[in-house]
């Protein structure tokens, strides 16, 4: 019975037994017993006729799965386990014959758990049962709960953005029929003290909105008879979201677009079902996107939104301590700096009157172009103008006018690109008939530095301006590439040069600081490989998460591939959110460079877990790509 006990505790040092119970537990170590292997040692041999007798969990030393790598060194299947971590999972989950060789790097001690026992287990616990079919996931969302916790602060009693809107609805809205007269709308709007009339057809769908603020400017100013039809003074075409989707995203419309209300639809037949207010929002967090919104667009100079960027910073560590995603935090910081650009366009615009005459667009590139923005962050931009007999005169014009505005980014904070990829750089700056022969040659002619342009310059979305000029231009991308054969091959054989920073025996292959760049070595490895798989599938979306979504199954991944990489990305991208915090904390300088050595036992087995998907991920596209 000691020796149970002795095993039970060193077991609950770990995932998933730490969350198991006494009798779970018992079960596992009933009939287990220790075995020791020498370094180099055979601990579970590949079998091709019967499904593996034991389950083995290393109490000591490391251990390698081995498959032989017949076509390709990316084929090659060799994950390292050690304390605490379990083998071989699929074999014994399939009832199938074991193909890989299991060995002992170093001396090692396992507990070896009879197959009845795992198979009992399996299903007496449901602890056990999820971790053994979800195991990434379930060690991605400890640590990144870990990662959240630190941050959270007297805020925990609060609800978070991350609800589903329907779960903000608390009464049946309000709504009228379009030939309503607006003196029955206000008779309403003033005997419930609604702030909101939604104006429905008759299958019960919204097809307008009148509001409080909409009384003073189209009633009262206008001087409009009280017999007029609501149809006449309503928003039409008001913007709806599903009740299903959540609050974040119904915060970041009203940042953006300076909304008060959004209303809520069944996603199936678009009928109202309510309407979420600003108030509604924000009473969740004590935090005020529309208000800071509505301070960016008021802001006057660069000292103003100076401060705006440090409330977009105070903010997001804000949310971070809430337990906002970090899929939507990114999205809400890039946002916010959307419209930080979208307000320095417009303010240098009437320094510049000669561009307010000419049809451009501003184009964000790279981590803004993915609305993937981290703090840490520079400038990769272009212009792209409708061409025309005048083309010279309006690059020069706009040339002045993009100097301008990529130096004030600059002053506030947002550096300069060390590469010149910027709109002030007569190469970036350029019509949409010049944009087509870039793309056209750096396809037809995949060079090094062609591929180059490609990691940057394919991620593009329009910011401001005249956004269809952008949008018609990733269109005609997306269309040209997906076809192209061979251009794919060369973009996806420069991807592969770059691989995860996995090294031997457990440590992972560090720079010369004895550091990862989670940057270059981590999330830019799924950027790619998803920018690859949505070039070859037509999916025009930039963003990596939604390139996963939409292009994976294209590309043939199944949905627990897909998942993975997604989770996998979103902790690379929590990861570097929570140093980048930190190092502002202490007055350093912002970098994407950890230390393994100076992380938790928990978040370098995710590491290394997340650097797996990733090498998988790779031999998928090698394969795709006979490389």
């Amino acid at each position: 019975m000691e020796i149970i006990k002795t095993t039970i505790e060193h077991l609950k040092q770990f995932l998933p037994f730490q969350k198991m119970s006494a009798e779970d537990l018992e079960l596992l170590v009933s009939e287990c017993e220790i075995n020791y292997f020498s370094a180099g040692e055979i601990i579970l041999d590949n079998d091709m006729n019967d499904p593996p007798s034991f389950f083995y969990i290393v109490k000591q030393g490391l251990v390698e799965s081995q498959r032989e790598a017949k076509d390709s060194e990316f084929h090659k299947n060799a994950f390292e386990f050690e304390e605490g971590e379990g083998f071989p999972f699929g074999p014994l989950l399939s009832h199938k014959p074991n193909g890989s060789q299991f060995v002992a790097i170093t001396d090692t001690f396992v507990y070896q758990v009879p197959a009845k026992n795992f198979y009992a287990l399996h299903r007496q616990s449901t602890v056990f049962r999820d971790y053994c079919e979800a195991r990434l996931a379930l060690l991605l969302e400890e640590s990144k709960r870990i990662i959240q916790g630190q941050y959270v602060r007297s805020s925990t009693e609060q609800q978070t953005l991350s609800l589903p809107l329907g779960e903000l609805i608390r009464r049946k809205p309000f709504s009228c029929p379009p030939d309503t007269p607006i003196s029955e709308v206000l008779d309403i709007m003033d005997k419930t003290g609604i702030g909101s009339m939604v104006v429905v057809n008759p299958d019960y769908q919204p097809i307008g909105i009148f509001t409080l603020h909409d009384v003073l400017r189209r009633v009262s100013i206008a001087q409009k008879p009280l017999s007029t039809p609501i149809q006449d003074l309503m928003t039409a075409k008001p913007v709806t979201l599903s009740r299903h989707d959540l609050a974040y995203e119904a915060a970041l419309l009203m940042a953006r677009h300076g909304f008060r209300h959004v209303l809520l639809v069944e996603p199936q037949d678009k009928t109202l079902v309510g309407v979420v207010s600003e108030k509604d929002l924000f009473s969740l967090q004590r935090i005020g996107l529309r208000q800071l919104s509505a301070e960016i667009h008021a802001a006057n100079n660069l000292d103003e939104l100076k401060a705006c960027i440090k409330q977009i910073d105070a903010l997001s560590e804000n949310m971070m301590s809430q337990g906002v995603a970090i899929r939507q935090l990114t999205s809400i910081i890039a946002t916010l700096n959307d419209l930080i650009l979208i307000r320095l366009i417009e303010l240098n615009s009437l320094k510049h009157p000669a561009v307010q005459a000419i049809e451009f667009a501003w184009m964000a590139m790279g981590s803004e172009g993915r609305l993937e923005q981290l703090l840490y962050t520079d400038q990769d931009n272009g212009i792209i103008f409708k061409d025309s007999p005048n083309r010279d005169a309006d690059r020069q014009h706009l040339l002045k006018f993009a100097h301008d505005v990529n130096h004030d980014l600059d002053k506030l904070g947002i550096p300069l690109c060390r590469g010149n990829i910027m709109a002030m750089n007569p190469q970036w700056c350029l019509s949409d008939t010049e944009w087509r022969r870039h793309f056209s040659r750096w396809i037809a002619e995949p060079d090094p530095h062609a591929l180059l342009n490609s990691t940057i310059f394919f991620d593009f979305r329009g910011v401001a301006g005249h956004l269809s000029l952008a949008e018609d231009l990733k269109k005609w991308l997306v269309d040209l590439t997906s076809s192209e054969k061979i251009f794919l091959r060369f973009l996806t054989q420069n991807a592969l040069n770059n691989r995860p920073p996995l090294g031997v025996f457990r440590d992972f292959s560090t720079n010369a600081n004895d550091a990862i760049d989670l940057k270059i070595n981590g999330a830019a490895l799924l950027v790619d490989a998803a920018r690859i798989m949505a070039l070859q599938a037509g999916v025009e979306t930039s963003n990596t998460v939604q390139r996963f979504e939409e292009a994976g199954p294209i590309f043939g991944l199944k949905e627990a591939e897909i998942n993975g990489c997604i989770e996998t990305f979103l902790f690379i991208q929590l990861l570097r959110m929570q140093h980048h915090f930190k190092q502002s904390r202490n007055n350093q300088p912002l970098s994407n460079e950890i230390k393994p050595s100076e992380l938790d036992t928990l978040k370098k087995r995710v590491l290394r877990e997340a650097f797996r998907v990733i090498r998988n991920l790779q031999s998928s596209l090698a394969l795709k790509y006979r490389l």
